[in-house]
């Protein structure tokens, strides 16, 4: 076991060694941790080696039955960049990106509750969005465990047009350029006080920077 996680960690470092430098557009979700993943780089721990590692063979095998070149190993339609930010979909179709997500729940989202509970999969992809210069795209979830009737599990795809106004992508748009030079000032400062707290579930002894972060009011 433990030479199968190390392994599977070896690999996905080496993946990820590939990825150019600069500031990334899943970085700027949470900009503080991409502060700690760029200034202060760590081993994955195995739990996130596992689950990283289905989350590539899952996303390469979905893509595989939409893109049938798709090279062995490849997980994403490739580096892309816009506005100084490097950004890989998982696909683009006709030029509209793509975000595909794999998900453990045990039950889809309500239809009344859809950007709620798909809010932080919804940000990723309107990144992507106005990085492609595009107002509609899509999510596609892979739940790999709902319940039936019979409360037996069962994976199930769910996929979602995504649109955005004219006014939504101009405001977003101008909050992605002030994350991305605060991003970059704090970085270049050494000065992780600079940005906003992370979101709370990522917050607390699971992150591998909560001592050196030490926020007020997350610490101790």
């Amino acid at each position: 076991e433990v030479r199968l996680v190390t392994a599977a960690r070896e690999w996905l470092e080496k993946e990820d060694t590939k990825r150019a430098k600069g500031i990334h557009a899943s970085g700027l979700l949470d900009p503080l941790l991409e502060y700690w993943q760029d200034v202060l780089p760590r081993p994955l721990t195995e739990k996130q080696t596992m689950l990283f590692l289905i989350g590539r063979v899952l996303h390469h095998f979905v893509i595989s039955t939409v893109e049938p070149a798709t090279a062995p190993g490849q997980s994403d339609s490739g580096a892309h960049e816009e506005l100084g930010i490097l950004f890989s979909p998982d696909l683009l179709k006709d030029g509209h990106p793509v975000e595909l997500k794999t998900n453990r729940s045990f039950y889809p989202p309500r239809e009344d509750k859809l950007q709620e509970e798909l809010s932080f999969y919804l940000e990723q992809l309107c990144v992507y969005l106005c990085l492609t210069n595009t107002l509609t795209g899509e999510l596609w979830i892979l739940y790999t465990n709902l319940r039936d009737e019979s409360n037996r599990t069962f994976p199930e795809m769910r996929c979602y047009q995504v649109e955005l106004t004219e006014t939504q992508f101009h405001d977003l748009e101008q909050q992605i350029v002030a994350t991305r030079d605060l991003l970059l000032r704090a970085k270049k400062e050494k000065n992780h006080r600079l940005l906003p707290l992370c979101r709370k579930w990522r917050c607390g002894n699971q992150c591998a920077w909560f001592r050196e972060c030490a926020q007020e009011g997350r610490w101790p």
